[in-house]
């Protein structure tokens, strides 16, 4: 993280106040060039049973994802992540679901054989009940967002930005020790 963003810190049930923009999407930094998969489980060190049962539908820049190990995440990419949705679009959208056959021509595939793995960002999606598992978790490791789109119950820090647009660090004020 730059040290020219504003970091704001939060109280960490705070995440309850940012539903908006997990949904929306918030800025967080990763080494890209990895699969989706090492991403959760390397980087994020995300439990192999909340990847494999939780994570049911994945977007990469739109796309939807079948194969984590197949999938690259590069910088500036835009993931998404969701629970199991209901309906028909949540059976279809379900990773390697049994309609996933229908929407073959949208679905994700790598491209490129070889990406250069380096220091970058992407903007993360949390949808349904992953919004309550893993917000926190986000929290607690800090993310950017637009200054602007706040929730009015968190402070923007000084009232005088002239950049209304500007991005700020969101993080969660470690444990009080009493």
């Amino acid at each position: 993280m730059a040290s020219s963003i504003p970091r704001i810190q939060v109280p960490p049930e705070a995440w309850q106040d940012l539903t908006i923009l997990f949904q929306k999407g918030i800025r967080v930094d990763i080494e890209t060039g990895c699969t989706v998969r090492s991403l959760l489980l390397d980087q994020w060190h995300l439990p192999p049973e909340v990847v494999t049962e939780r994570i049911s539908t994945l977007f990469l820049n739109g796309k939807p994802v079948d194969d984590m190990d197949e999938a690259r995440v590069r910088d500036g990419a835009i993931l998404a992540l969701s629970s199991a949705m209901p309906g028909l679009v949540g059976a279809v959208m379900r990773r390697g679901g049994f309609y996933a056959a229908l929407r073959s021509g949208i679905t994700y595939h790598e491209t490129t054989a070889n990406v250069d793995v380096r220091n970058g960002s992407i903007t993360v999606k949390l949808f349904n009940m992953l919004i309550g598992e893993l917000g926190p978790l986000f929290l607690q490791r800090g993310f950017r967002v637009s200054r602007q789109d706040l929730p009015d119950s968190i402070p923007s820090g000084s009232e005088d930005v002239d950049e209304p647009n500007s991005e700020v660090f969101i993080i969660a004020s470690p444990p009080s020790s009493c």
